[in-house]
């Protein structure tokens, strides 16, 4: 085995056990360009920065609940905030109704938090998921200004930005690149 393995985030990881640096913030971004991307909307994600917010959050968002693993504590959080406007472009076939809009918000969330979980598998992580919830933009905005363990990802789109914030995931030190793991045919895998 050579010294070094590659690491699906785009940089070398010790296979020695050393932890891999810069690894959440391009899984995080690439799942959130695929996502948008899988639905005919081009988001452009903006370097995350040191400083929590630049901007207000978007008038729709949605929290995950996750655990850092399966069966676990409830101890980590995203969060997807998106305008209206933007909601509007994608279902421009579909119903205008506000309902469905709050829906299509909480099923973008669940299939980002899937995605993310999906590129955490690599390093041997296995993320719980649990309930999806509408939350108050101005209360998310209020909380995040006063939080200090928090990721925060803006990705721009034509309609508005598109904000994504993690808390909870393991510390990048602690990642170690171990592969895929083997799906067996005709199992099922989850996400």
């Amino acid at each position: 085995m050579s010294k070094y393995a590659f690491a699906a985030a785009g940089g070398p990881a010790r296979a020695n056990g050393v932890g891999v640096r810069g690894a959440v913030d391009p899984l995080v971004q690439g799942a959130l360009v695929e996502l948008f991307a899988a639905h005919d909307v081009p988001v452009a994600p903006s370097p995350r920065s040191p400083a929590q917010l630049r901007s207000a959050v978007p008038e729709v968002s949605v929290m995950v609940a996750f655990s850092p693993t399966i069966g676990g504590e409830l101890s980590g959080k995203l969060t997807l905030s998106l305008s209206s406007a933007l909601l509007e472009l994608m279902l421009a076939r579909s119903s205008q109704d506000t309902s469905v809009k709050l829906d299509w918000a909480r099923e973008l969330a669940s299939q980002l938090m899937g995605r993310i979980k999906n590129r955490f598998l690599p390093f041997g992580v296995r993320l719980g998921i649990g309930r999806l919830l509408l939350v108050d933009s101005q209360q998310l905005e209020a909380s995040l200004k006063a939080a200090s363990n928090v990721r925060v990802y803006i990705g721009r789109s034509l309609r508005g930005e598109v904000l994504v914030t993690l808390q909870g995931t393991p510390e990048e030190h602690t990642l170690t690149y171990v592969g895929m793991p083997p799906a067996l045919e005709g199992s099922a895998i989850w996400f």
